[in-house]
């Protein structure tokens, strides 16, 4: 009897976390306004769902980010974006959403690219990279980043920014939607310790 009541609640919490789980991603979901294949949507999504899953499960002190635009676009929706930022900026993800990441971003962004997309295909068979192009998957860069950004108090406080910026050939409209799958880290104490 005991043994049937618990797995009654396990299935119960199981339902539960599903439920709360597929929520947030739709309500993620709801801040992309870009017309985009179903393949890059579900793409979106389950990086969403890792994203989540991931900080369940590691406490780390980072926060991670999903970001969505189409190429060459200046306007960048952040699909998801940790509870954590609160922590870091004073802003929480739906302020920010709001606000506009960029708009707390102060000066200069000192940045870096790496470009492997030409390098990884040499490791793999040719067949294999081609086909990955024909269905949309472009290339992938990393992405590091570092600059200032403003809290909600007024005060500053240095980030890095490390991404990998994976871009998919949008069959709706034939342009180039990017992902940006990243965290980003206070480095302010750091960086006085180091002046």
């Amino acid at each position: 009897m005991v043994e049937k009541s618990w797995r009654r609640t396990e299935q119960k919490i199981r339902e539960d976390m599903t439920f709360l789980l597929r929520n947030t991603i739709d309500k993620s979901m709801a801040q992309v306004t870009l017309a985009m294949d179903e393949e890059i949507d579900q793409e979106i999504r389950q990086r969403i769902a890792a994203l989540i899953f991931d900080e369940i499960v590691n406490e780390i002190p980072i926060v991670p980010y999903l970001a969505v635009w189409e190429d060459g676009s200046a306007a960048i929706t952040h699909a998801y974006l940790s509870p954590k930022v609160e922590s870091l900026c004073g802003y929480s993800p739906a302020e920010l959403a709001d606000i506009g990441f960029g708009n707390i971003v102060r000066g200069n962004v000192i940045r870096f690219y790496r470009e492997e997309s030409g390098q990884a295909e040499k490791f793999r068979l040719l067949a294999v990279a081609r086909q990955k192009r024909i269905n949309g998957f472009l290339d992938s860069r990393h992405w590091e980043g570092c600059y200032q950004i403003e809290k909600r108090n007024g005060q500053s406080a240095w980030v890095i920014d490390r991404a990998t910026i994976t871009r998919f050939r949008n069959t709706l409209n034939d342009k180039l939607v990017c992902l940006s799958s990243g965290i980003l880290l206070e480095t302010t104490e750091l960086l006085a310790r180091q002046a």
